[in-house]
């Protein structure tokens, strides 16, 4: 019985410790990611231990509600299309090999176009634009904004 109402107010309990923590560490002076003060390394500790209780609190409620509306995990995993999910894996592990190789551009929009096409609708259209749409607005963010270097691949002019 103790230990039901315990379960119920850990999250919140390290939540209130972890911003304790932060506060007396903001206190003593965070200084900056290049030269970081004597109280950074304990304020990310803090803020580590907000996001484990947010995350602990969170799931009780979730539970609880799931419990209480009839949710059934087993159900859930039964209506899982393994098909869709081994497609997907498959065309991320197929960036991961073959970015370097191919470059950013060709393989981004590639992964892009095989992600959002949808079959039953049978819309290449959309899923065209929709993909160089997403690559020509990271590398608007990445290479232009932030200056970091993305894979040339088959494009060494670009």
């Amino acid at each position: 019985m103790i230990r039901k109402r315990l379960r119920k107010i850990e999250g919140f309990f390290w939540m209130g410790l972890g911003t304790a923590i932060c506060f007396l560490a903001w206190k003593v002076h965070l200084g900056t990611f290049l030269e970081p003060g004597p109280g950074f390394v304990a304020f990310a500790s803090g803020l580590f231990l907000c996001i484990v209780g947010l995350i602990m609190a969170l799931s009780q409620i979730l539970s609880r509600i799931s419990l209480e509306s009839g949710f059934d995990l087993n159900l859930t995993f039964q209506n899982i299309s393994w098909r869709r999910l081994a497609y997907t894996m498959a065309l991320l592990i197929g960036y991961a090999v073959f970015l370097n190789a191919l470059g950013y551009f060709l393989t981004t929009f590639l992964v892009m176009c095989g992600l959002l096409y949808d079959r039953e609708k049978n819309n290449w259209l959309l899923s065209f634009v929709t993909s160089l749409v997403i690559v020509g607005g990271s590398y608007l963010v990445f290479e232009v904004w932030l200056r970091s270097q993305l894979p040339r691949g088959v494009f060494p002019w670009w």
